[in-house]
């Protein structure tokens, strides 16, 4: 404590100290002037002497038992950055380590991650990880784990070495990518460490090691304390981004193929307020490096969901969350920006975003304005958010969304709550929340019918898991700057799992957990009438996984579907009006990823409206080494209804290369046999330093011709150059 005051009094002496409380649940990390090389050796004279080891407790397999080998951890700071050095201690020939790719698969390789809870609010969080090869990958926690934006790409950066006693990583994570308080000689943050070492299938962490929790639990994590941290600085990034290329699409074979040069410039400006806010503007943004959505085939009168890729609208994911949560009602559904209703781009002209957090206020606004195009005119898009902590995980929250254009102004707004503790019932986990949503458009009049709700209870622990909830959604609830896929409905749903472990030295041992689910329902009737629109009871009779990592998971569902309005589900496929009742039965199987050949693969078979249906899919994946894996994704449906039958198989292969963790990308091959079309793309992606990128990208379209043979429907081939800029 004496070499703490005298820091605390200004001492100008260097001085980089970890310690541990009394507890083991508190990290220091002190100022630093003198330079630190990161190369992953470890050989500055800063971490000689601060270096120390970390007692990580087992979550898996054997919960509270000291991880199998030992770890070491320093962290200091100076005015620009916040260092992390880890020793892992490990026999060299144990070493899992094939992936280089940016955000890799964790589940294959050692990782270690840092948890950094920047304000300390116990619910939102960075993490960052690596694997013995340097392999980079980070994501953004929000609502104590309860979402997560793995597609955020921080500015930092991580470089690692496998020596004769393990491996070693340096971490180097500049403050201007983080957001936190300011404004105090000493800030406390959130911090967690986990460790997965992949051979033993262990997984330990430093705080939060239960079952019941997690790392993405942030409410687990311990402190971390820095002395005088960077004040509001601020800066303004600059990223300006230029394509060039070429390309063509036509229709049918009769057309003459008529190339065009692809060429577009634009880019962002991110002005850090203070440590707390950010202001972004956006120009002419372009999202060409996006890869293409997976084919799927829709046997259902719902249209499918996309996951948003475009990482513009991934990063303030969180602060415009609704909190309505499923896929039944998408309040803000950021794919309807800048695509239209065939998901083809739109031109999105300009943007501005504000996004925040201080005291416990967290704050989001933004606007987008959307170009012409044959099929859309132009829009603006804007969103507004509020969210406040209440107690120590709670939140409350509203947010309004507008689309404005010649035709009409449309506001989606809403309200939401969510309790949450982990303390319920001594040390289990318990949410509780609900939001309610309305929609207005300036042509059509508001009413009771404009409105939507969801409220649930959820007691998510390792042992038994429970979920309930309730939804509703009024005949003119219309977000326009969301997804429907039902309209007009009032929904129960009901999950119990219980997951019990037999004892690791009994005679079940090699079976990790057990997972039997007597009751999964969901009941959807239309409000007019109350008449039934779907009704699905589900039940997992069995479920394991071993302790080598092998699962098994069998399934058998009721279901029945009101069908009010005929439909056809896929080519000449007439559904009649009427009810229908029918029993599906699924078995899922998986080996374990660790190993260099892994497989997964589901059956599911059974009754489909007034015929059958029968789905199958292979995932075969083969890593040859670190720098080239290949993934194959077959999946083959088989129906037969009363007067069609019809096979479609779609297929795709994925292979994966990497030259080293700034350099890496994949080839991406996708079969449609209905359609009989190949879809083909190309990345190649390099990293000249963390923030900026160059992608070359190529795309082409296969269809078939009318005799045999294929001809090109589409090919486009470009360069995209993203440069940072920090003034």
């Amino acid at each position: 404590m004496r070499i703490w005051r005298s820091i605390h009094k200004g001492a100008s002496m260097l001085l980089i100290l970890i310690s541990f409380d009394a507890f083991g649940q508190r990290l220091t990390s002190t100022f630093t002037d003198k330079p630190i090389v990161i190369d992953g050796y470890l050989n500055d004279s800063i971490w000689q002497s601060t270096l120390k080891p970390i007692e990580l407790i087992q979550r898996e397999l054997h919960e509270g038992r000291a991880s199998a080998y030992k770890t070491y951890i320093a962290i200091v700071h100076d005015l620009k950055n916040i260092y992390i050095a880890v020793r892992c201690i490990q026999p060299t020939k144990t070493i899992t380590a094939y992936e280089l790719s940016r955000d890799f698969n964790v589940q294959l390789d050692d990782v270690i991650y840092i948890l950094l809870d920047t304000y300390r609010d116990k619910r939102n969080a960075f993490v960052f990880y690596t694997n013995p090869r340097g392999a980079r990958g980070d994501y953004q926690v929000f609502d104590n784990g309860k979402a997560s934006n793995l597609n955020w790409n921080g500015v930092w950066d991580v470089k690692t070495r496998i020596d004769s006693t393990g491996w070693t990583a340096e971490f180097i994570i500049p403050f201007i990518t983080l957001r936190y308080e300011t404004g105090k000689n000493l800030s406390v943050w959130g911090l967690n460490i986990e460790r997965n070492i992949r051979h033993l299938r262990e997984q330990s962490l430093w705080q939060g090691w239960k079952r019941d929790a997690r790392l993405n639990l942030v409410t687990n994590a311990g402190e971390l304390l820095i002395q005088n941290p960077p004040g509001a600085n601020r800066f303004t990034e600059i990223k300006p981004y230029a394509i060039s290329g070429t390309g063509t699409h036509r229709p049918s074979a009769d057309q003459v193929m008529m190339w065009r040069k692809l060429y577009n410039a634009g880019g962002d400006i991110n002005y850090l307020i203070n440590a707390s806010y950010r202001f972004n503007l956006t120009f002419n943004t372009d999202f060409a490096q996006i890869e293409n959505d997976r084919q799927q085939v829709n046997l259902t009168r719902f249209p499918l969901f996309f996951p948003e890729l475009r990482e513009f609208f991934l990063e303030g994911q969180d602060f415009f969350d609704m909190g309505f949560g499923g896929d039944r009602v998408i309040p803000f559904y950021t794919r309807r920006i800048g695509l239209d209703s065939n998901y083809q781009p739109i031109p999105m002209l300009a943007g501005a975003r504000m996004l925040g957090k201080s005291k416990g206020t967290t704050l989001g606004a933004m606007s987008i304005q959307t170009g012409r195009t044959e099929n859309a005119i132009p829009e603006n898009f804007s969103a507004f958010s509020f969210r406040q902590d209440v107690g120590t995980q709670s939140t409350i929250g509203a947010m309004t969304i507008m689309r404005i254009n010649d035709q009409f102004i449309h506001t989606t707004t809403g309200a939401h709550f969510r309790y949450s503790t982990a303390t319920f019932l001594g040390s289990k986990n318990l949410n509780i929340g609900g939001a309610l949503v309305g929609t207005a458009t300036s042509r059509d009049p508001f009413d009771q019918q404009n409105l939507a709700y969801r409220v649930f209870v959820q007691y998510p622990n390792d042992k038994v898991n429970v979920f309930l909830s309730t939804q509703r959604a009024g005949s003119q609830f219309d977000p326009k700057v969301g997804l429907m896929r039902r309209t007009d409905f009032h929904e129960y749903y009901a999950m119990v799992n219980y997951q019990p472990r037999p004892n690791p030295d009994g005679r079940w041992k090699w079976i990790r957990q057990f997972v039997f689910s007597p009751v999964t329902i969901t009941s959807t009737n239309l409000n007019e009438g109350n008449r039934l629109q779907t009704f699905q009871y589900s039940i997992l009779p069995f479920g394991m996984e071993t302790r080598s990592g092998e699962s098994i998971y069998l399934y058998a569902t009721r279901q029945a579907e009101g069908i009010f309005e005929p439909f056809r589900i896929f080519g000449n496929t007439l559904i009649d009006v009427g009810e229908y009742w029918f029993n599906r039965y699924t078995a899922e199987l998986s080996t374990f990823r660790g190993r260099k050949l892994w497989v997964s693969g589901n059956l599911s078979t059974g009754e489909l409206f007034n015929g059958k249906s029968t789905d199958i899919s292979l995932d075969v994946n083969l890593r040859t080494s670190r720098y080239v894996q290949c993934t194959v994704l077959s999946t083959y449906t088989m129906s037969d209804f009363d007067t069609t039958r019809f096979d479609v198989l779609l297929t795709s292969m994925r292979i994966r290369y990497a030259f080293n963790p700034n350099t890496f990308g994949f080839i991406l091959g996708q079969y449609n046999s209905a359609t009989q079309e190949y879809i083909l793309n190309y990345r190649l992606q390099w990293i000249p330093f963390p923030g900026a990128d160059f992608f070359f990208i190529a795309n082409q379209t296969l269809r078939p011709l009318s005799q045999k043979g294929l001809f090109t429907s589409a090919f486009n081939i470009m360069g995209k150059l993203i440069w940072r800029f920090v003034i």
